[in-house]
């Protein structure tokens, strides 16, 4: 029990010093007529604080308290004493604070979240409301010396102000800040909803000027494949428009047993045979078996429309599918790359001999040939005719003509002596070098699913049938055109993500001449691919190519002589050729969704075109500028221009 009462005495000594030292921090503010700068030192010592003071500072303080305060009730009553004389404490480090003019001190940057009576900085970011409607709302809330903005970028408020003030505006944005629109969905029965979202979107416009828009304030999306419009808005605004789509549906019952429709995009003549199959369909049958009347459908082509005549059901369905299939279809520029590069070297080298005996005697006959021009006895049997019979004539033409298919180097001796013996002997010498760089381009456009075809070459005769009448009356030749050139057959089709399938035809032809001197019928180079293959939308793949190499050696001459060291060359006639060819043909395809690109692609085409014809004209005569702007009745380019 002792030791009880002397616990609770211990426990009432300490809570009497306790209160005695909270006591000793409160203080009695009482000023009269005191000066600003000395008042603000009192404060200073007061509160433990340190204060910058202004030199521009300036004023009389009287303060009258009725009874004690703490030091932080009394640095609240030290901010609300500033602001009252127009001044303010900015903070500018921990315990340290700046005496301003309250103007500048709310331009020197207050901090986020400050405590009450100081500047303090917010950033408040709506969700529903618009931040630039809400500043135009709370601009009277706002201190004199504070500020409020709107950010459109995150649809937020900035707020520089007292931090007392800045709360009070935070709590009147929070209440702007809510979501009072509401979502409805409208099924419709006779309208489909695109039209009907067409219809609504027509009245958003106010009637007059000055109407309240709040009226419009709502959003609308049609729902095809349920045929119902969703409508999201202020609540009044839904409801009117409910009723609205509601009564239009109703009116509409008896007006949709047929309907016009123009296609934008797809041909009448290719979506009628679809659109009769799916009528025949969604055709129901009543509860005899019979069917009920089925949906007329026609297709007007001078305006590309669709007529359909059917109950509202069928008509609302066929609508559907028409819309469905009434799209924009994306187009593909195929461009084409060919490189051919070929190199054909040739060597010949061959002597030809002749000598006969003498006129009249037995003198053995000698002659050594190869096949090359000029022939050696087609030359001596000209040169050896006298007569003007018309064996001579084909002697002489016939050395003629063997002198003229020779080609390289030629030299010859030959003649005849006194006693009749011929004697003759020409040397053949030919290297040839020939090598080609082809690159040729061609490109097409064309829709998604549908087959284009480019040439760019000529029609070559070939002859196809010759007749010859009795005794060579009357004889007639039969020959058909054929393309010669470039050619390109392409059938894209886009599958998802911009995979691009194409079956192409890429075919590069050529004539290569006569088949032989005694037969004029030509002959033609083909190389031609076909395939289909999967490519990504602006990358270059390689279509195809052909590496190929023909070496050719051809040694002929006399036997056991051609074989002699050194001598034996004059029996012999040696002919090598070589011949590389390196085909490779890459494609590339492009998909051109919409005019952009359509535009993107047409400039760029445009200014190579352009450039390469000033470069081969050098600047003469008219240029591609001054064509394209005469089209489009334009003043032509100045010259000298880009």
């Amino acid at each position: 029990m002792i030791v009880r009462i002397a616990a609770i005495l211990a426990s009432l000594i300490l809570l009497s010093g306790v209160c005695a030292a909270q006591e000793s921090e409160r203080t009695t503010l009482n000023f009269r007529n005191a000066d600003m700068t000395a008042f603000i030192e009192d404060m200073a010592a007061l509160t433990g604080y340190t204060f910058v003071v202004d030199p521009q500072i300036r004023g009389v303080v009287t303060i009258t308290s009725q009874g004690p305060v703490t030091r932080e009730e009394a640095f609240q009553v030290f901010l609300a004493t500033l602001r009252v004389h127009g001044f303010s404490a900015v903070p500018t480090a921990p315990g340290v604070y700046q005496i301003r003019a309250e103007r500048e001190g709310a331009r020197s940057g207050a901090p986020l979240g400050a405590d009450d009576g100081l500047f303090s900085t917010s950033v408040v970011r709506l969700q529903s409301a618009s931040a630039r409607e809400a500043v135009r709302t709370l601009a009277s809330m706002v201190s004199a010396v504070g500020t409020i903005m709107a950010l459109e970028s995150g649809n937020s408020v900035v707020i520089v102000d007292y931090a007392s003030n800045i709360a009070a505006i935070e709590q009147a944005l929070r209440a702007l800040d809510r979501d009072n629109t509401v979502i409805e969905m409208v099924e419709l029965q006779n309208v489909s909803a695109d039209e009907m979202a067409r219809i609504i979107e027509r009245l958003r416009q106010p009637a007059f000027q000055g109407e309240d828009n709040r009226r419009y304030a709502f959003n609308i999306a049609p729902v095809p494949a349920s045929n119902t419009l969703l409508i999201r808005g202020e609540a009044s605004a839904v409801r009117d428009i409910i009723a609205l789509a509601r009564r239009v549906d109703a009116v509409s019952r008896s007006n949709q047993s047929f309907r016009v429709i123009a296609l934008s995009h797809a041909d009448g003549a290719a979506l009628l045979p679809i659109l009769e199959q799916v009528s025949v369909s969604l055709t129901p049958a009543d509860s005899e078996g019979s069917t009920a009347r089925r949906a007329s459908i026609a297709h007007h082509a001078p305006t590309n429309t669709i007529v359909v005549n059917a109950d509202p059901d069928q008509l609302r369905e066929l609508e559907l599918v028409i819309r469905q299939l009434d799209v924009r279809r994306p187009q593909v520029l195929v461009e084409a790359i060919i490189v051919e590069i070929s190199d054909q070297a040739a060597r010949d080298l061959g002597l030809q001999l002749l000598l006969s005996g003498n006129e009249g005697s037995a003198t053995p006959f000698l002659a050594t040939r190869y096949g090359a021009s000029p022939d050696i006895l087609a030359v001596t049997g000209g040169l050896t005719a006298r007569g003007d019979d018309e064996a001579s004539e084909t002697l002489r033409e016939a050395a003629i003509q063997s002198l003229l298919r020779s080609s390289g180097a030629l030299i010859g001796v030959g003649g005849q002596n006194s006693n009749g013996a011929i004697f003759g002997a020409i040397l053949n010498a030919l290297e040839a070098d020939t090598g080609s760089n082809i690159l040729s381009k061609p490109s097409i456009l064309t829709l998604d699913n549908e087959e284009a075809s480019i040439i760019v070459g000529q029609q070559i005769p070939i002859t196809t049938g010759e007749v010859l009448g009795a005794n060579n009356s009357n004889p007639f030749r039969t020959i058909e055109r054929q393309d010669v050139g470039v050619q390109l057959r392409v059938q894209p089709q886009i599958s998802d993500g911009d995979t691009i399938r194409l079956h192409l035809r890429q075919e590069v032809s050529s004539v290569a001449g006569p088949v032989s001197q005694t037969f004029a019928e030509l002959v033609t180079n083909n190389r031609a691919i076909e395939t289909t293959v999967l490519a990504d939308n602006g990358e270059i793949i390689v279509l195809g190519g052909l590496i190929e190499r023909d070496e050719q050696i051809s040694d002929s001459g006399v036997p056991g002589l051609r074989r002699i060291p050194v001598l034996g060359r004059a029996f012999r006639n040696e002919a090598r050729s070589d011949r590389r060819t390196n085909l490779v043909v890459f494609i590339r395809p492009v998909i051109v969704r919409n005019a952009a690109d359509m535009r993107a692609l047409a400039l760029d085409a445009y200014a190579t075109a352009s450039a390469e014809q000033r470069r081969a004209t050098d600047g003469r005569g008219s240029s591609l500028e001054d064509l394209v702007h005469m089209m489009m009745d334009a003043p032509p380019a100045e010259s000298g221009g880009q």
